[in-house]
């Protein structure tokens, strides 16, 4: 999943506030089966987790599954990747200062932000040990 516009994002944030609350839901409810609750809210926070990527790659611009098919291909984009970078490690510090709410769910995007803000350095590096030989 890949999100393109505004209409999509405002419907992924819609869903993922479902998902937030039926996590919320099933971590309260003491009368369901111990292994199912656990196994679903697994499944919920893996869902979860998967449109908090979607909505951070769209609001720094990564879009089409986080640039992993992409090459940069001039200064300007490594420029706009550093800023891109910049931006989504200020989101990691953030989450990992947090102190409230579900620990595992913060686990799960701290790790959806480290892989998005690894695939950006892997492309800013290919860029410059390209330009490297070129030079």
């Amino acid at each position: 999943m890949s999100l393109s516009n505004d209409v999509e994002l405002a419907n992924t944030r819609a869903k993922l506030l479902r998902l937030e609350q039926r996590y919320e839901e099933l971590r309260n409810d003491t009368n369901e089966d111990e292994r199912v609750r656990e196994l679903t809210m697994r499944s919920l926070k893996g869902t979860i987790n998967q449109f908090k990527e979607e909505i951070a790659r769209y609001h720094v611009g990564l879009g089409n599954g986080g640039g992993r098919n992409r090459t940069i291909q001039s200064e300007d984009e490594v420029a706009d990747a550093c800023n891109k970078l910049r931006r989504l490690e200020e989101r990691y510090e953030s989450v990992r200062r947090e102190t409230e709410g579900d620990e595992g769910q913060r686990e799960a995007e701290l790790s959806s932000l480290k892989r998005l803000i690894n695939q950006l350095k892997e492309e800013i590096a290919r860029y410059e040990a390209h330009q490297a030989v070129r030079r």
